[in-house]
């Protein structure tokens, strides 16, 4: 997944009160693209309160104020978010996982 978009994933699943590991790790993300991300989201502000143990976030941290202006600035990835997000929902259907 593009760098971009991982990143807005992230701030968003994170203004739903989601966890990044849970929600977003597949094939095509792994979990250490997830906590390069959202490393670089913490050291530019986006997101405070990180909680580490071993470099690895154990708990995810909230939006800042410039974190909430980065999703509304980059609507054009919601409307992709939300449909990878709803075919990520209907894959155990069809699958039977």
């Amino acid at each position: 997944m593009e760098k971009k978009k991982l990143r807005y994933a992230i701030l968003k699943t994170l203004d739903e009160d989601g966890d990044p590991f849970n929600e977003l790790q597949n094939e095509e993300v792994s979990e250490m693209d997830i906590l390069e991300q959202g490393r670089f989201l913490s050291r530019e502000d986006y997101i405070v309160g990180n909680k580490y143990a071993d470099n690895t976030i154990f708990m995810w941290g909230h939006l800042t104020e410039k974190g909430e202006d980065y999703l509304e600035e980059n609507s054009k990835f919601a409307k992709a978010y939300s449909v990878a997000k709803e075919i990520r929902d209907w894959i155990p259907f069809f699958t039977g996982k």
